[in-house]
This record gives C-alpha cells, sequence and structure tokens, in this order.
C-alpha cells in the first residue's frame, strides 16, 4: 500500500511539472508596442554609458523596455528571418532585432524606413558585445 501511494505522488508530481512546464513555454511573449519604457535615451548616450561603464549600465537597462533615438545606419534580414536594424555606427552602434509579429504586421513601415533618418525604437535590451544588442524591438510610429 506505501509503495502505491509513492508512485502515485510521484507521477502526480511529473504531470504536474508537465503542465506547468508547457504553459510556461507556450506562454505568449509581451506586446513591447505596449510597454511603457523604462528609460528614454539617445543612442549614443546609451553607447557611451555602455562604454564608460559596462557594469552599471548592465544593471540599469539590460531586460528591462527602453526607448531609443537615433540615426539608422543598416537595415537588414538576419539568417533567421528576422528584421535588423542597427542606430548610429555599423559596428559599435545599437543592434535591434524587430519582432517578427509585428514586422510581420508593419512589413510597409519597415520598408519605408531610410538609413541616415532619425528613427525611434523600443525594445528590451539584451546587454552589451561590442554593440547594444536591443530585442524584441518596435519601430515607435510618432503620431
Amino acid at each position: 500500500m506505501k509503495f502505491k501511494s509513492i508512485i502515485f505522488v510521484i507521477l502526480l508530481l511529473a504531470i504536474l511539472s508537465i503542465v506547468i512546464g508547457l504553459r510556461l513555454y507556450f506562454k505568449p511573449h509581451s506586446d513591447i508596442s505596449k510597454m511603457d519604457a523604462a528609460y528614454k535615451t539617445d543612442a549614443l548616450a546609451l553607447i557611451s554609458q555602455f562604454n564608460a561603464d559596462e557594469n552599471a549600465a548592465i544593471s540599469k537597462y539590460v531586460q528591462k523596455p527602453i526607448e531609443i533615438t537615433g540615426n539608422l545606419v543598416t537595415k537588414s534580414k538576419l539568417p533567421n528571418g528576422a528584421d535588423l536594424l542597427v542606430l548610429e555606427d555599423k559596428m559599435y552602434g545599437v543592434s535591434c532585432e524587430l519582432d517578427r509579429a509585428w514586422s510581420e504586421a508593419n512589413r510597409s513601415v519597415i520598408e519605408s524606413l531610410q538609413t541616415g533618418k532619425s528613427l525611434t525604437v523600443k525594445g528590451i535590451c539584451e546587454g552589451y558585445l561590442i554593440e547594444v544588442k536591443v530585442g524584441p524591438a518596435v519601430v515607435v510610429i510618432k503620431q
């Protein structure tokens, strides 16, 4: 009798773990466009903060929604099909990987973006590795 109850508890815990794991795996991601930015900054100022004190900038910005304004240097597609926008500098700028769902719904906005023009992007700061990484991100459309 004791053995059966132990097996029952183990099976119950396994099923509960699987259910929780599947719910977390299939949880829809947050809509970046509806999030309030924790910080609004200029791309050059953001880059200089990471260059001056990387640890302080990481604790301030990483895993937080930020809104960044800067000049668009390049726009391209990554091998995984995601759109990539780079602000201010090709090598040391702010690299913004656009949210796929937002990109598909706003293809005309992405196609209308011109290099050399000012642009505002909102996304989750992922960190710093030669350039500041932001993603998923969306282009802020001023009305």
